[in-house]
């Protein structure tokens, strides 16, 4: 007799993987009770550009808003009045706002909120232009001109002339506001700067002044005439203990070394000086000749000059002129030289001192 059993029942596809899901679950479940979950790691804030100012004794009382966008160089009024509506400015601990009146010897501390970043736009302008090629190009900056844009303001620089020159072709590597950018010239200098139209030039530039390989030369007319005739300066730099807008020779700062040489006296009274600035430090070639007791005319940062020594000094800005500069071809990588003699203020400075206090020239060049 032929017993026929029966197939054994075979679960089905999607009752198998119900029951490993669920076996899945609570397995999980028992882990949690074993250890429970961390917390999930919280990013650390990143720590707000903060200044401690002082309000000079001869500063006369007003608004909060007036007195401090004049106190902090290099950013935009309408950064410190987010300051301001950020409440993000203190006076001995007590949070203010722009109608707040300062008075002089007045303590304040500022949290600057991040800058937005501008985006530089090609603006039509007339331009000097010392030398171009497909690799880069050299212009004589004029005094009064920004290098590049800077955030909150609408003012225009001379990096977004140069985009409308060359059609938009400067180095993207230098980020939006300060395509092509590979060093800069303070508002007030006149004189050469460069600019990198590709990546490879940029990087090449860079690097060239990083590495101190770039030769810089400048002109300034100085306060006093030096008793020697040339001179190093090896003194660190860095930003001054209470007032932030400046910088200073500290011992605890950036290495800094400028050479200079007298080109001309003008009596005892001002001096044109050729300095070699070897490295880059902000207001380099401006705090050394403080420093050793020359300030650079018209400065008024380092030098005092808003009330002139002698009367009718035609003294419009600072008088520092980068004359000449001299560096390797990104591309060829042969010496190349570009250079530009001081403008019409400069000039119009230095013929005045001849015919007011006399005039020696010295030509201590190699």
């Amino acid at each position: 007799m032929t017993v026929s059993k029966k197939p054994a029942h075979k679960p089905s596809p999607g009752a198998d993987r119900s029951k490993r899901a669920q076996r899945k679950k609570s397995a999980q479940r028992a882990d949690l009770k074993k250890s429970p979950a961390k917390p999930s790691p919280v990013a650390k804030a990143k720590e707000r550009e903060t200044h401690t100012l002082i309000v000079a004794a001869d500063t006369p009382a007003a608004r909060a808003d007036k007195i401090l966008a004049n106190l902090i160089e290099g950013v935009s009024r309408s950064r410190v009045q987010r300051a301001l509506n950020q409440q993000l400015v203190k006076r001995k601990g007590i949070i203010i706002d722009c109608r707040t009146v300062l008075e002089p010897g007045d303590e304040v501390v500022v949290q600057l909120p991040d800058p937005v970043e501008p985006t530089a736009t090609p603006v039509k302008m007339k331009l000097e232009i010392l030398f171009e090629d497909a690799h880069l190009i050299a212009v004589n900056k004029p005094a009064g001109l920004l290098t590049h844009p800077v955030s909150g303001s609408e003012e225009k620089s001379l990096v977004q002339g140069i985009l409308h020159h060359t059609k938009g072709k400067l180095a993207p590597a230098g980020g939006a506001p300060r395509p092509g950018v590979v060093h800069r010239l303070d508002r007030e200098t006149s004189g050469v700067i460069v600019l990198a139209k590709t990546d490879k030039a940029y990087h090449s530039l860079v690097e060239q002044f990083t590495h101190r390989q770039a030769q810089k030369e400048y002109l300034a007319l100085v306060d006093k005439s030096p008793r020697l005739l040339s001179g190093s300066i090896d003194a660190s730099i860095d930003r001054h203990r209470t007032i932030r807008v400046r910088m200073a020779v500290r011992e605890e700062g950036r290495d800094a070394s400028t050479d200079w040489r007298v080109e001309e006296k003008y009596g005892p009274q001002a001096a044109l000086i050729r300095a070699f600035p070897h490295t880059g430090r902000t207001h380099q070639i401006r705090v050394h000749l403080a420093h050793i007791g020359h300030p650079i005319l018209g400065d008024r940062t380092y030098g005092k000059f808003d009330t002139p020594t002698f009367a009718d000094w035609p003294i419009p800005r600072v008088m520092l002129h980068a004359q000449r500069l001299t560096l390797n071809h990104p591309h060829t990588g042969k010496p190349l030289t570009i250079s530009v003699e001081p403008p019409r203020d400069f000039q119009t400075l230095r013929e005045w001192l001849k015919k007011h206090f006399g005039f020696k020239a010295y030509n201590l060049a190699e």
